[in-house]
């Protein structure tokens, strides 16, 4: 019952001719009416999940979210089979977030058109979402217009519910209903009625509205015909949606609501000074940090696997357990907070560094301040020295031999030796997930690094490279560099390898879980090295220190940073001095200010424009 009328649901609260236009999960939807295509990019699943926070009223901590209603047992779907899904979720999932299957992404980045394909299952856990969320209506501080909606009688309970969903769509889709929906809303609330009872209905329009196409798209028509240059200028309601999903990762607030309505988010100005607003709300954090986790792929920070043979005896377990004794499944206990130690470390100091500290590009390659927790303190060694500064509590959750483990990391501010770490590209949740189990992967580090921060991409290996790589083991002879030499040396692979060991080599001071290390196979570690990136500029290094230190003041490295915001404010993919970011990529190679940056980007002319018919 409840599919089938969530099904005439969203077909009754859909724009028409927008339905079969959003069904490619991104591109060009069906021309409107003024004959002009809709552009429509999914909201990814880090923007769906907050932007259901924001618009419930609740918090990003789903722990911290009320009781469901009762009401939710009888129309969800169990999420039982989602225990353990995608490897982060426990046994007994909270209410808050839905864990949708990821991305397929461009150059590592969700929320990018490229990189959005629908599917069977995503479609069936949107439904499943919106039913979920939907239940909470009923126990939002945001939802109901009225004061003490039990206790209403049933033509107040009608009027009370109608102008609540009516003000909860327009804040859903992000901008004011129009007539026929309105009268659509009204019309599926009074069915929804007539078959249930009045919760039911109230809940069940609510999740259509979060099914529909204009809350899971942002949908981008603009306003008037083209100009010359083939652009549409976008209207006060879409620019304020690719202000807040850049900024906050989620939908706009208030405050941007009201600059919409009023119309002033038509002059630069006031989006720049919006920009500046926002950036110093703390809701920044998760799209920053987000935005730096893509860019040298953390987010798939959880699921590094270290060998217990090579790294168990420094956490005092046995490297070979044998089959009949209980410990063998001690190392999955151990690895669980050490993962989500890494990942807080990364955050902290990214948000550190742009929203508390000088928000340098060049900072954030370069500090040697950071933060540590009792679970990786063995990882950076004896050296580091504590700074002024309080601890910070960081909650996780984690599945370890089929069962669920919760637990609070303290976090406490430090500093890092000169000579071992100078900022992220020297952190362990960098380092670690360019490793193998036993060995660090040099090759994987340099593609990574020339690819993420240098903007040249080398396409897929030959077929037969990962079988050609030096084996992983610890009675491997030599060291990690001289057999990735060795595996690299033929004629055939020396044209990318030129450009990938190096890079790689750099970091060969640091273990496959970014611990510090002067030998390696009992040999002094190399870690010297040359490149040259795409452009021309050339890197002559002695260590991972040195060359992040010459990354971080390097023009090509801030060019193609800017490029990657540019990218993801507007989901689309620019190429390499793109004419249109020039102004932006110029400004930040002389002035590497992040926030400046993203000022910069959102006050530009072409963040308020969709190119239909312009440069390619």
């Amino acid at each position: 019952m409840v599919v089938r009328a969530l099904k005439s649901l969203v077909v009754g609260l859909s724009l028409a001719g927008l339905v079969s236009g959003c069904g490619s999960g991104g591109k060009e939807a069906e021309a409107d009416g003024d004959g002009q295509p809709n552009t429509v990019l999914a909201l990814s699943p880090g923007e769906y999940n907050n932007a259901i926070a924001d618009l419930l009223g609740l918090p990003a901590d789903g722990s911290a979210w009320p009781d469901e209603p009762e009401i939710a047992e009888r129309l969800n779907a169990s999420r039982g089979e989602q225990a353990g899904l995608f490897g982060t979720l426990g046994t007994t999932p909270h209410p808050w977030p839905w864990r949708f299957p990821p991305e397929t992404g461009v150059d590592g980045f969700d929320g990018m058109v490229d990189g959005q394909e629908t599917s069977a299952y995503r479609v069936e856990e949107l439904q499943r979402a919106a039913v979920h969320f939907g239940t909470y209506a009923l126990v939002s501080p945001e939802f109901f217009t009225c004061e003490d909606w039990g206790g209403l009688t049933a033509p107040e309970q009608a009027e009370c519910a109608q102008a609540s969903l009516i003000r909860f769509a327009q804040r859903a889709w992000r901008r004011p209903l129009r007539t026929g929906e309105r009268t659509r809303l009204v019309a599926a609330l009074q069915n929804a009625w007539r078959e249930g009872d009045v919760e039911e209905a109230v809940v069940l329009v609510a999740a259509g509205v979060l099914q529909s196409p204009q809350f899971v798209f942002r949908v981008e028509v603009g306003e008037g015909p083209p100009d010359a240059e083939g652009n549409v200028t976008l209207s006060d309601w879409e620019v304020a949606s690719r202000l807040s999903f850049l900024i906050w990762d989620s939908m706009p607030d208030a405050a941007l609501f009201a600059a919409a309505a009023s119309g002033a988010l038509s002059e630069p100005d006031e989006i720049r000074a919006q920009t500046k607003r926002m950036l110093a709300d703390p809701k920044a954090a998760r799209a920053l940090v987000h935005f730096h986790e893509q860019w040298l792929d953390v987010d798939g920070l959880l699921s590094i696997a270290p060998a217990q043979r090579a790294y168990g005896p420094r956490y005092g377990l046995e490297p070979m357990p044998e089959l009949d004794v209980t410990g063998d499944g001690d190392w999955p206990m151990v690895m669980g907070p050490i993962r989500h130690s890494m990942a807080a470390e990364f955050a902290l100091f990214v948000r550190e560094v742009i929203m508390d500290g000088d928000a340098k590009l060049s900072t954030l390659l370069s500090s040697n301040q950071g933060w540590l927790s009792a679970e990786t303190e063995i990882i950076y060694g004896a050296d580091v020295e504590p700074r002024d500064g309080d601890s910070v509590p960081w909650s996780y959750d984690y599945i370890a031999n089929s069962l669920p483990y919760a637990g609070t990391l303290s976090l406490r501010p430090v500093t890092w030796p000169e000579s071992e770490r100078a900022g992220l590209l020297t952190m362990p949740a960098v380092l670690a997930v360019g490793a193998y189990p036993v060995h660090p992967a040099p090759i994987l580090r340099g593609v990574r690094l020339v690819e993420r921060l240098g903007c040249f991409e080398f396409g897929a290996p030959p077929p037969g490279a990962e079988g050609a790589a030096p084996p992983d083991t610890e009675t491997a002879d030599g060291t990690n560099r001289s057999r990735t030499e060795a595996a690299t040396s033929p004629e055939a692979c020396a044209g990318c390898h030129g450009a990938i060991n190096p890079p790689g080599f750099a970091f060969e001071h640091y273990d496959a879980m970014g611990h510090y290390r002067a030998e390696d196979g009992g040999e002094v570690v190399d870690a010297s090295g040359e490149f040259t990136l795409i452009g021309g500029e050339t890197f002559a290094f002695t260590d991972g220190v040195d060359l992040a230190r010459q990354l971080s003041e390097s023009e090509r490295v801030r060019r193609c940073y800017a490029r990657r915001w540019a990218s993801l404010a507007t989901g689309e993919h620019y190429r390499d001095r793109d004419s249109r970011i020039s102004d932006i990529t110029d400004a930040f190679a002389s002035d590497d200010d992040i926030q400046l940056l993203i000022e910069n980007i959102t006050a530009s002319p072409w963040f308020s424009q969709r190119a239909v018919g312009g440069e390619e």
